[in-house]
């Protein structure tokens, strides 16, 4: 595999597709991914019933979490639903321009609704696996800690056991988690390019995984190098840009005009958060692209070397006319009598 023109070619398709920049924000995220709201009881609040002015503000302030909450929720499905989306628009649409067909953003949101429910299933098969590989990993560790520090006093040789069990645990993570996301990655492909089934479209991506064991890994560490690189210099373009923007508020700020500082500082967010959408959705474009054209190369039949060996024709069927200028068939007359 031509990994530099891998590279270069999941660029290009960033670079000049830039309606695919819109699903690329939303495909970064994890399709299966937990979202945690912060949870608990509400504060109480005391008093003896005559105080109706604390019970307004306590119902008010009741309804207030109960509206937040209501919004993060319908935000965070839109996010998952978006997400799973993205995943087949930008698989198909990269598939379907490297064959060297035209698309759009109308046929990309269609391909991604049309996958929607199996990549939906695919994700909640992958969140299934990945937690069985965490409580495997997590419960031992667990009764590790607790058993040194139900020891007695967790110093000397039990604290050294705990610092080596977690570093134990970050290896074994690692050693299992890295290779987990390259099958996501792999089985994405064929459940939407390879229009497999969920658990098929698994058995696929171990399967290829498996196969080619040392091109799957240099694919994940190449991505990952990518993606970090992207992402440092992503943090600091925003930095520099934002220090920039967010100088007119930082001098009202110190001149005493809180409000015009404030005002300032949200239209500097807000023009900065076009540019930073437009980077992380290229940037996310860029490493699907990268993923869908590895698993095309890996898919692909292999071509047969120019200038290879030729092969003489097989025989013509019998009756058929002798080639030109060549002897006729049947046996060689006798020479004549002198």
């Amino acid at each position: 595999m031509n990994y530099g023109e891998l590279i270069k070619q999941a660029f290009s398709i960033a670079r000049h597709h830039r309606y695919l920049w819109f699903f690329g924000i939303f495909a970064g995220s994890s399709a299966g991914g937990n979202f945690n709201v912060p949870g608990g009881g509400f504060p109480s609040y005391g008093g003896n019933g005559d105080d109706f002015s604390s019970q307004a503000s306590s119902s008010d302030f009741m309804t207030f979490l109960i509206v937040v909450g209501v919004v993060v929720a319908v935000l965070v499905l839109v996010s998952i639903a978006l997400s799973l989306i993205s995943q087949g628009a930008l698989a198909t649409s990269v598939a379907a321009i490297d064959g060297g067909e035209r698309r759009s953003f109308g046929l990309a949101w269609r391909a991604g609704l049309a996958t929607f429910w199996r990549v939906l299933g695919e994700a909640l098969l992958f969140g299934v696996i990945a937690i069985g590989c965490l409580l495997a990993i997590g419960i031992p560790v667990g009764l590790v800690i607790f058993a040194a520090l139900a020891g007695g006093d967790p110093s000397g040789g039990g604290i050294a056991l705990i610092v080596l069990v977690a570093l134990l645990a970050v290896v074994a993570l690692i050693v299992v988690f890295f290779p987990l996301t390259i099958i996501w990655q792999l089985a994405l492909r064929a459940l939407i390019v390879g229009e497999e089934g969920v658990v098929d479209a698994l058995r696929t991506g171990w399967r290829m995984f498996r196969t080619r064991l040392g091109t799957s890994l240099l694919l994940g560490l190449l991505q990952l190098a990518l993606g970090i690189a992207g992402a440092i210099v992503l943090f600091l373009a925003a930095l520099l840009v934002g220090l920039v923007l967010f100088i007119p508020a930082i001098a009202l700020g110190i001149s005493g005009y809180y409000t015009a500082a404030i005002v300032a500082a949200v239209v500097a967010g807000l023009v900065l958060l076009g540019p930073f959408l437009a980077a992380i959705g290229a940037l996310g474009t860029f490493n699907h692209a990268f993923w869908t054209l590895a698993y095309l190369r890996l898919t692909a039949p292999p071509v047969p070397a120019a200038g290879g060996p030729m092969h003489p024709p097989p025989p013509g069927p019998a009756g058929s006319p002798p080639p030109m200028g060549g002897p006729p068939p049947g046996p060689v007359p006798p020479p004549a009598a002198a």
